[in-house]
């Protein structure tokens, strides 16, 4: 088992570094430890604005949702490997090949990739943690009470969501349906009565550290785990699907990038539906954080401080625009990068068209008429400045440089003085977001500098 895991943390490494480079990569941690003492610093006056009960709790929420997003790869791994690597071969969908069963492999998998987020995430948080613990007069102690804590809900959201996977390679798009059920009843009991947030019991034992609460954890983490492995699918039938051509379809644009972008997520496993989800996902986190956030800070308004995320988290929809694609399939052709990302950029908008849906919902379920047109403005003008500062930094690739150091640190410098800006106006001053279309000007300047940068460097092949 631990030759099979050690191989496993070996290839890993080995495909990071060689997108990153060793030193961008190694750096990651390094920064994540930065942010997090850094946000430690700020600790006294968070207290000002939530009693350190509701902090705590956002940030065990923060991980749930985190292990959740890193357990969805089941729903999409398979075919993000097909089309981003082609015919790169991992050890993880070896099983016909190694004298091992699929269940033992993917249970390495598992654990690989608990050891593995682990020490990328989890860990530097807390010695950020720890760095700052003599500035903030508290005991050492709760840095491994933290350690703990954190973990167990990484676990938990990962593990449920190793469960989803499962699920879904067994009955399909209805748990996609049961998921969303589950999500619009979560809400309602959310908004009736906040403090059921609080039955987590990994923030049960921080709160009040015993054995109880971590034992329920850990119970919990092993029989989703036990029932996930033991009803683990991985031997996929053989598909052949056959489609009509379809890219000659009368649809409102004729550009033949679009059609081809539309035509991929289209015949791709889950279609546009794993478009919406992902959107739709943390979005829900920023519902629930911002619904703690102002119970005790009631001068702030929800519609504003929503339109300011919903801005941000669209700009990832372009994410998905270049997820299964690479240049290489447009290398043969005299086309420069910065037509396709020019066409990216178009999908981008029309797949946008359910951020106004969103808005408009957001809107009549608040009622805040009065503050709709500052809304509107501050989502669109920071959905497109953030969109630009994301091409400029990734071009066609902006999830994989993710883990880029250097970039990744470009990235938040670069986002957070304006979100942070566009929070405190949005708090103090909210008619002011109808300056919020000054970003425009500069958002189309950054895509100018964009086309400059990455017409002149060679794409990579990943």
């Amino acid at each position: 088992m631990f030759e099979l895991l050690k191989s496993m943390i070996k290839e890993e490494w080995r495909i990071h570094t060689t997108i990153f480079g060793g030193v961008m990569f190694a750096l990651f941690p390094l920064l994540i430890a930065t942010y997090s003492f850094l946000g430690c610093l700020f600790y006294p006056l968070f207290l000002t604005i939530l009693p350190v009960k509701q902090l705590i709790l956002i940030v065990h929420y923060l991980f749930v949702f985190f292990g959740l997003s890193i357990g969805g790869f089941g729903l999409l791994g398979r075919e993000f490997m097909n089309r981003r690597f082609g015919q790169a071969s991992l050890l993880a969908y070896s099983s016909r090949t190694l004298p091992v069963s699929e269940k033992f492999i993917f249970l390495n998998f598992f654990i690989k990739d608990v050891l593995y987020y682990f020490a990328l995430w989890i860990l530097p948080f807390i010695i950020g943690f720890a760095f700052a613990i003599p500035v903030l007069n508290i005991s050492f102690i709760y840095a491994l009470t933290a350690l703990i804590s954190v973990t167990l809900s990484f676990l938990l959201g990962l593990s449920f969501m190793f469960l989803i996977s499962t699920l879904y390679a067994h009955i399909g798009k209805i748990i996609l349906l049961l998921g969303l059920l589950l999500i619009i009843g979560l809400a309602i009991i959310i908004d009736y009565n906040v403090s059921v947030l609080e039955i987590l019991p990994s923030f049960s034992f921080v709160m009040s550290p015993s054995i109880t609460p971590l034992i329920t954890s850990i119970i919990i983490i092993l029989a989703l785990c036990s029932v996930s492995l033991f009803y683990l699918k991985v031997d996929y039938p053989t598909e052949q699907r056959f489609y009509n051509n379809a890219f000659k379809m009368k649809l409102p644009f004729k550009s033949p990038f679009l059609l081809k972008d539309f035509l991929d997520l289209d015949r791709s496993e889950g279609g546009l539906a794993k478009v919406l989800f992902s959107f739709l996902f943390p979005l829900l986190i920023v519902w629930v954080i911002l619904f703690v956030f102002l119970k005790f800070v009631p001068i702030g308004n929800f519609l504003l401080i929503f339109s300011i995320f919903l801005g941000l988290v669209s700009s990832t929809i372009y994410n998905w625009v270049t997820e299964f694609d690479t240049f290489s399939s447009y290398s043969f052709l005299p086309i420069k990068a910065s037509t396709v990302i020019k066409n990216k950029i178009k999908s981008y908008i029309l797949l946008n068209s359910v951020s106004a849906i969103i808005f408009v919902i957001i809107l009549l379920w608040t009622g805040s008429f009065s503050y709709a047109l500052p809304a509107l403005f501050a989502a669109i003008s920071i959905s497109a400045y953030s969109l630009a500062v994301t091409i400029y930094l990734g071009g066609l690739y902006p999830n994989i440089l993710l883990y880029n150091a250097r970039i990744l640190f470009a990235y938040i410098l670069s986002i957070m003085p304006i979100l942070s800006l566009a929070c405190t106006v949005s708090l103090l001053w909210p008619n002011y977001l109808l300056l919020s279309p000054l970003l425009i000007p500069l958002a189309l300047g950054i895509l100018w500098l964009s086309y400059k940068k990455w017409d002149s460097v060679e794409q990579p092949n990943y």
